[in-house]
């Protein structure tokens, strides 16, 4: 049973990765524990991911060692070569770090037929080219011609002042290959910023899949028209066609509907529109925003009845001549404070509300208005807006 500690039947055995410090950590212990059962169960390619997980949220460099036996034992050779020389560097006064040295030695030469030719060009020549992420390091400028085992890769290339290409690559047995990266000068580009509605969508430039919302970073595009389309069972599909400025940004709110008229709607107006009925379509946003400002006004109620509370307590020891602590008067003084904020952050949010949804039942652009509030330094409450 994996515990602490995995024993295997080579000469050394899997190093323990669950300090105490780390069992304070429920996600670390529950990726863990999962590992665990995969290993027993003889899933030693799930319990590799899952090892990893655990890694990527208590980076223990023991725990490296455990990764790269598990992709050996998945007869993974390529990752556990690659696992085993990371918990080489990343523990090197471990008492195992000779054995796993020569492991790693004899896996390389089990492998060594293995492995296939990939020839990288590029435009223009001289770009710098990494495998899967920049952190493991580049393995040198184009024309370039290096050895993988087979799998998945996305080949990486960057030159000073082009936008990275990236190529995703099927390196199969028995087949070199050649990849040719095309770098765009970064004077012809533009930015497109999007918001989308629904988490976990696929989002398509030019019937191309770029990745799911949210997108990790602004899309950079060719200056020119393109198409974007993001799409998610169970919701109509979002399209808008954009002119890219080279050098400028836009904006592209994807809207998802659950309805067909929404998808309509968003193909003209270029985010979703049409009224909808109350919890749905483009009124489901504003109906929700009213009923957060509702609570918070609900909230601010029930601070003011605590500071009134306490204000008339405070009242009746000032009668009687009792002592008023210093704290109390300042516990009275934010609430009060609270009581402001809350009411005029809720009205702000039922008013913003109450006008967005009005003007997205008209086909209104329900994306201009804007609401604040600040708090005076009195402790009074300023509700600003633009509609």
């Amino acid at each position: 049973m994996l515990h602490r500690r995995l024993w295997l039947p080579l000469s050394f055995a899997l190093c323990a990765a669950l300090p105490a410090a780390a069992q304070d950590n429920p996600a670390y212990q529950s990726a863990y524990d999962r590992g665990d059962q995969a290993f027993k169960e003889g899933r030693f390619d799930v319990c590799a991911e899952e090892f990893r997980q655990a890694f990527n949220i208590e980076s223990r460099g023991n725990l490296l060692y455990n990764i790269a036996f598990c992709y050996e034992k998945a007869n993974d050779f390529a990752n556990a070569v690659t696992f085993y020389q990371r918990f080489v560097e990343a523990v090197p006064n471990s008492p195992k770090r000779p054995a796993v040295q020569r492991h790693i030695v004899e896996l390389r030469e089990q492998i060594a037929d293995l492995f296939q030719e990939v020839s990288v060009t590029s435009d223009p020549t001289g770009a710098m080219v990494y495998v899967d992420e920049k952190s493991k390091g580049a393995m040198g400028a184009t024309p370039l011609t290096f050895k993988m085992l087979p799998g998945t890769y996305t080949i990486i290339g960057e030159f000073q002042g082009y936008e990275p290409a990236h190529r995703k690559l099927e390196l199969k047995k028995g087949a070199d290959t050649s990849v040719d990266l095309t770098l765009i000068d970064s004077r012809q580009v533009g930015t497109v910023t999007m918001m989308i509605t629904e988490r976990d969508a696929d989002v398509l430039v030019d019937n191309k899949k770029v990745g799911m919302s949210p997108l990790p970073a602004p899309l950079r595009l060719k200056r020119g028209t393109h198409e974007i389309q993001v799409t998610k069972n169970g919701f109509a599909s979002f399209k808008q066609t954009v002119e890219v400025e080279a050098g400028k940004t836009i904006s592209v709110k994807a809207e998802l509907s659950s309805g067909a008229e929404g998808a309509d709607a968003a193909v003209s107006d270029g985010v979703a529109g049409g009224g909808g009925s109350l919890f749905t379509g483009s009124r489901l946003l504003p109906t929700i925003t009213m009923g957060v400002g509702l609570l918070t006004v609900g909230g601010g109620v029930v601070t003011a009845l605590s500071a009134s509370k306490l204000h008339g307590q405070l009242e009746d020891k000032q009668k009687n001549d009792e002592p008023i602590a210093p704290q109390d008067i300042d516990t009275g003084n934010r609430r009060v404070l609270m009581t402001n904020v809350l009411w005029g952050a809720g009205g702000a949010l039922l008013a913003g509300g109450a006008v967005w949804w009005f003007l997205a039942g008209s086909g209104g652009n329900a994306a201009t208005g804007e609401i604040g509030f600040s708090v005076a330094p009195s402790g009074s409450a300023l509700v600003w807006g633009s509609f």
